[in-house]
């Protein structure tokens, strides 16, 4: 029995929870200084009419891109209706125009928006396909070695138009007309100024090299287990149309600059070759294709897979923004130009792009913004547009991926990364934005069937920001810490479903309360967002269709200092706070039992607390769960808390202040307490005016008598401390240089 075994209870709920969906544990509402708050239930504030108590006050929201891409992947291959998994695939013998063709593919698609609304996406291949690929060496027997070499160019045209009617079966007849196929190239003005508002039009390439090595071996001619190494470079520049509404026209330049060097090993069941699924016969093209893709399909769901690799990437990204008035004959007509409409435009802005390789990461503030200014003027003199937007994102990551496929029982991937960015504008007048970022994924998908998807999925990120902004004359702003959380299912319970509401109320309700119980007016009424239990007896089958959730929550320049200078009583009493959530029955007898020593340390009185307990050293007639000794509970205590203060007091004790956001992103992320688990503790430490929260909320429910909910949830300040320009910019950044999603620019 380790001496955590007590109180890591809430750590190990965690991650059951988010492998398996569990169920958390209630937090208990105590005060250790006779300071009461509010000790309501959700319920409670629900049925209250009066008071000081107020349920935080909906408004619209407009997804953002990464919110939209988590959407985007939480419902990709789930079991829906057969409208919603409509789609046209062309891969061979089309022709539309000279710099167009079908050896990329077409694809024809819909594609839902988090807040419902549809779009109809038509993606076809450029003809830029040029694939090397060459196996040097090989070893034949037990196992053989591989080595390859591999460099392309390939292309896409994607077109994004968002319909007036969001029912899919509705829309269907769109699908079957491929004479309606909506192309980029070539670009006139006269299709420029077609554009519905929304409409985004996007011309993304990859031009990648890399080099790879592996070893693999076969057992008993059922499973295949392989070790590699890979090392890939990759040059992404993208040119992006999105009609924002009837006068303004935004276009995007982007290149993305990345090295990955990934090494790894793998595990799996030997998959079914396409020459014996046998649905067609034959050698001609038609068959190969069908049963190629039919091998693909049903391998991806019965084939047994368990792999691990470890990642590093590194990377530059430079985008250029501006915004053309599509009324505007003049800058219509520049434009077009600019992007003729053949690949010379293409060839022109990946040199454009080498410019931008000029500076380093680790330059002065000053050091690229020149370079920077050089492009956004050569770029904006040939289109006749000043740019709004000119930056770049100089990154770094390392991160851990598991991964594991029980056929059709359940396939889960888990991701832990950490990273720094480096964004550097035009904007702020070549201001720097530091942000050191820990991030957390976990995915999960039931009940796998092949063409019918996943019944069941439960997605979630985690992602901890610590942002310092540094001026032009190199003084660095105190830190910023920010958290971000996107969780989502496809089919779960009601229990399930408001859990994942219940997750950010146990965060909220510790707000500013100094280790004192827990304050219930900033939470959700969560209840009333998932009431399925009230229907039970109607509904037998409380299942919700799909949601998504996004948590965010700020803490300004005062409170990261709040926390990271909390003299180590209030850390204590606050760590004890949130553990009663699990051993509320012991701490509430002993908790001024214990001190800090001269060391640093949680201690207490052992004989003291024997009394206090009526227990000795032996004794388990009044234990915690499982017969667990008190004494021991309290032993375990005492030592996680004095962890925890060590923790935070290491963040104040880094020497740089890179150094201590650094810090004080892993201590958020890493340990025993992390995450949400870190938040409840450090949200106490902090007044409330220096906190912003938002809570957003998109329900897709399919459930008789219950409305859907897309609704922002806004809590504490968000006005004072500069929570307006700091985290808007940090945000607007994330979003401009995130990767776009399928529907996004």
């Amino acid at each position: 029995m380790t001496i955590l075994k007590n109180i890591s209870k809430l750590s190990a709920a965690a991650v059951i929870f988010s492998l398996f969906s569990g169920v958390g544990a209630k937090a208990t509402d105590i005060s250790f200084d006779g300071a009461t708050r509010s000790d309501l239930s959700i319920q409670d504030l629900q049925n209250q009419e009066s008071g000081d108590i107020k349920i935080p006050t909906p408004s619209t929201y407009t997804p953002s891109t990464e919110l939209t891409n988590f959407w985007g992947n939480l419902t990709e291959n789930t079991r829906d209706k057969i409208c919603k998994a409509a789609n046209i695939k062309i891969n061979q013998g089309a022709h539309i125009i000279d710099q167009i063709g079908i050896e990329g593919g077409l694809r024809r698609e819909f594609k839902s928006y988090p807040d419902t609304r549809l779009a109809l996406i038509d993606e076809i291949g450029l003809k830029l396909n040029v694939n090397l690929g060459t196996e040097l060496l090989s070893l034949p027997g037990t196992g053989s070695i591989g080595v390859s070499v591999s460099g392309g160019l390939e292309g896409r045209s994607v077109v994004v138009r968002p319909l007036e009617d969001n029912r899919y079966c509705k829309n269907l007849a769109l699908m079957a007309k491929l004479w309606e196929v909506k192309t980029v190239l070539p670009i006139k003005p006269s299709r420029i100024n077609e554009m519905k508002v929304g409409e985004v039009w996007k011309v993304p390439l990859v031009v990648r090299f890399g080099f790879g090595a592996s070893v693999g071996a076969n057992f008993s001619e059922v499973v295949t287990v392989s070790v590699g190494a890979s090392k890939t470079q990759e040059r992404k520049p993208t040119i992006s149309l999105y009609k924002m509404d009837e006068n303004n026209l935004r276009v995007r330049f982007r290149v993305d600059h990345v090295t990955v060097k990934t090494v790894g090993a793998s595990a799996q069941t030997i998959a079914i070759p396409a020459g014996e699924i046998g649905v067609m016969a034959g050698e001609n093209l038609i068959a190969n294709t069908v049963n190629r893709q039919l091998a693909k399909e049903i391998n991806k769901f019965i084939a047994f897979k368990l792999g691990y690799s470890y990642v590093r990437v590194s990377g530059q990204k430079l985008l250029l923004e501006f915004y053309v008035d599509p009324k505007n004959p003049e800058q219509v007509e520049k434009l077009a130009e600019f992007l003729k409409g053949n690949l010379d435009t293409i060839e022109k802005f990946i040199k454009m792009g080498l410019r931008f390789d000029q500076f380093a990461e680790e330059a002065s503030s000053q050091s690229g913004v020149g370079e920077i200014e050089d492009l956004a003027a050569a770029v904006g003199s040939d289109i006749g547009a000043n740019n709004t937007f000119a930056g770049t994102d100089h990154y770094n990551s390392s991160g851990h991926n598991f991964n594991i496929t029980i056929p059709v029982i359940h396939a889960h991937d888990n991701n832990w990364t950490s990273s720094y960015h480096r964004y550097q504008s035009l904007g702020n007048e070549g201001g720097t934005l530091h942000v050191q970022q820990q991030t957390r994924v976990s995915n999960g998908e039931s009940i796998n069937l092949p063409f019918a998807g996943s019944r069941h999925k439960h997605n979630e990120q985690k992602h901890v920001y610590v942002v310092n902004k540094e001026n032009t004359d190199g003084t660095v702003s105190r830190p910023v810490l920010l958290y971000q959380k996107y969780e989502g299912f496809v089919r779960r319970d009601e229990s399930g479903a408001r859990e994942m509401i219940d997750n950010a109320n146990n965060v909220l309700k510790y707000a500013g309360m100094m280790g004192n119980g827990v304050d219930m007016s900033n939470t959700l009424p969560s209840t009333q967002i998932f009431p399925g239990e009230d229907y039970a007896a109607d509904n037998k089958d409380m299942t919700y269709r799909s949601a998504v959730m996004s948590f965010k929550l700020v803490f300004a320049e005062q409170a990261v200092q709040d926390i990271i200078f909390a003299p180590a009583r209030l850390i204590m009493k606050s760590f004890m706070n949130v553990m009663c959530e699990t051993e509320g029955a012991i701490i509430r007898k002993v908790m001024d039992l214990f001190n800090i020593d001269d060391k640093g340390r949680v201690s207490y009185n052992y004989r003291a607390m024997q009394k206090r307990l009526d227990a000795n050293g032996f004794d388990t007639s009044i234990s915690g769960d499982n017969g667990t000794n008190p004494l021991d509970i309290v032993r375990s205590l005492a030592y996680s808390a004095t962890r925890f203060i060590q923790k935070i007091t290491s963040v104040r004790e880094e020497a740089t202040w890179k150094g201590q956001s650094e810090r004080l992103a892993k201590v958020a992320a890493h340990g025993d307490m992390k995450y949400e688990d870190f938040l409840k503790v450090v949200i106490q430490l902090v007044d409330t005016k220096n906190i912003s929260s938002e809570v957003y909320i998109h329900t897709d429910k399919r459930v008789d008598g219950e409305q859907d909910v897309n609704q922002n949830y806004t809590m504490f300040n968000t006005r004072d401390n500069g929570f307006d320009s700091t985290i808007a910019e940090v945000n607007q950044m994330r979003e401009r240089f995130a990767d776009p999603s399928d529907l996004t620019d």
